[in-house]
């Protein structure tokens, strides 16, 4: 079962145009994303690989959940 990285990611001109945007990732087998350092180390590295292939928003916060499991407000 997939894990999620979940972006909190708002447009940089428009500040309060925000979104959630969901990054299912396979479990890495040498622990899972809910242990605070994986999901640290990969939540940082594919919130820099979003952020790259999308210039025009910026990321507020990130966090790691089972698969559809929690929602931010923003």
């Amino acid at each position: 079962m997939y894990e999620t990285i979940i972006l909190a990611v708002c447009l940089t001109r428009i500040q309060t145009l925000c979104k959630e945007v969901n990054i299912s990732v396979e479990p890495d087998p040498a622990g899972s994303l809910q242990l605070p350092y994986h999901c640290a180390r990969r939540g940082q590295i594919e919130a820099q690989k979003w952020i790259e292939e999308n210039p025009t928003w910026h990321l507020e916060r990130w966090s790691c959940h089972p698969h559809g499991t929690l929602r931010f407000k923003v």
